[in-house]
C-alpha cells in the first residue's frame, strides 16, 4: 500500500503570481534603489528628518499605509464573526454570559 496522495500537488513556486515570485527581486531593487538615491540627493535625509509629526516619520507612516492596506483590506468579516461569536464590525470581544 501506497502512503503517497494519488494526485501530486504542484510545487510552491508554481502556485504563486509573478509579482509574488519575484518579491525578493522587487525587495533588494527597492533597496538599491533608496541607498543610491540617498547618496546621489545632498539633503534628502534631512528634508526627511524633518517631516515628522510627534516623533513619528510621515514618510514611513504613509508607506506602511501603501503597503498594508491591500491586505488589511482583504478581511473576510464573514470569517471574524463566525469565529468570534459577535456580528457587529466594530468589536470582536465576546461578551461575558449573564
Amino acid at each position: 500500500m501506497s502512503t503517497f496522495p494519488s494526485q501530486v500537488e504542484p510545487l510552491v513556486p508554481g502556485r504563486l503570481s509573478t509579482l509574488d515570485r519575484w518579491l525578493p527581486a522587487w525587495i533588494g531593487a527597492a533597496l538599491v534603489g533608496g541607498l543610491a538615491l540617498g547618496r546621489g540627493t545632498p539633503g534628502l535625509g534631512e528634508l526627511l528628518s524633518r517631516m515628522e509629526i510627534g516623533g513619528i516619520s510621515v514618510p514611513i507612516a504613509l508607506g506602511l499605509l501603501v503597503m498594508m492596506y491591500p491586505v488589511l483590506a482583504k478581511v473576510r468579516y464573514d470569517k471574524v464573526a463566525a469565529s468570534s461569536g459577535t456580528t457587529s464590525r466594530a468589536g470582536t470581544a465576546k461578551r461575558p454570559q449573564c
